[in-house]
């Protein structure tokens, strides 16, 4: 069962999201249609249901009660404890912005917005996860930086008709962007020629068409919930490639490279 919180400041109670609250009879309500949580009516519990929006604290939730739903005699905690354990309710509602900072080149502004409106919005300050978005192979620099200061990250880069996800980097648990490279200079020794030319700065035009952009957008908002759940996301430890054609997903795992910083973050 979800109980109140010690501090009250700290629940601010709001129905659960997408269902509506309905009247099956005089006696009986519903929330939700599939299949629906059905429970007892009693006097005043309508009126409550809707105060909760998820904007009142419970401070705030007491006083409002006691001026505009006199009828409600049940005590009020054990009535949104009640409610909560048989999912009415939420108590704690589940932030809709997720600590995560989203960041990209001139080129990738586009998918860099379609991910934020994905994620409920800009992130705070100091984020928990950034990702990164390009048009064309990024510049290092920026994910060493990440990497040394131990901040999860996921690099997405746009190709010419193609989206490269990942390595999704824990640092000093699983391979990065480096050891990507190495693995691709171990079948293209022109590889390390290439990435110094990432550095300059450049001005692309997309050609990954948008709808292939809105289903990257939903599959870096996947990745990064399942992290933030503490659950394993596809792109760690490996690169996803998405398109050019809809639904087509190329996963592909990346080891460790020998001798690359990364490791030494894992010592």
């Amino acid at each position: 069962m979800t109980s109140m919180p010690a501090d009250p400041a700290l629940a601010r109670p709001r129905l659960a999201p997408g269902a509506p609250l309905l009247r099956r009879d005089a006696h009986t309500l519903q929330l939700g249609t599939s299949p629906g949580v059905r429970f007892a009516d009693r006097p005043g519990l309508a009126r409550l249901l809707r105060l909760l929006d998820g904007s009142l604290s419970m401070t705030e939730l007491r006083g409002l009660v006691r001026r505009d739903v006199p009828e409600l005699a049940d005590d009020l905690d054990r009535t949104l404890n009640h409610l909560a354990a048989i999912g009415v309710i939420l108590l704690h509602p589940t932030p809709t912005t997720r600590p995560v900072a989203v960041r990209h080149d001139r080129s990738a502004g586009e998918l860099a917005r379609l991910i934020v409106d994905g994620l409920g919005g800009a992130g705070p300050p100091e984020p928990r996860i950034e990702v990164l978005v390009s048009a064309g192979e990024p510049p290092r620099t920026p994910f060493e930086t990440l990497s040394v200061a131990r901040v999860p990250h996921l690099p997405v880069v746009l190709t010419e008709d193609r989206v490269r996800l990942g390595p999704f980097v824990m640092p000093g648990d699983s391979p990065c962007l480096g050891c990507l490279d190495a693995q691709l200079a171990a079948t293209d020794p022109a590889w390390s020629a290439l990435l110094p030319q990432f550095d300059r700065p450049r001005l692309l035009t997309v050609a990954v068409p948008r709808t292939l952009q809105y289903e990257t957008a939903a599959e870096i908002v996947h990745e990064v919930d399942l992290l933030l759940a503490g659950g394993r996301p596809a792109t760690l430890g490996h690169v996803l490639w998405l398109g050019p054609d809809h639904g087509a997903r190329d996963l592909r795992a990346v080891p460790f490279a020998e001798g690359c910083a990364c490791r030494l973050l894992a010592v």
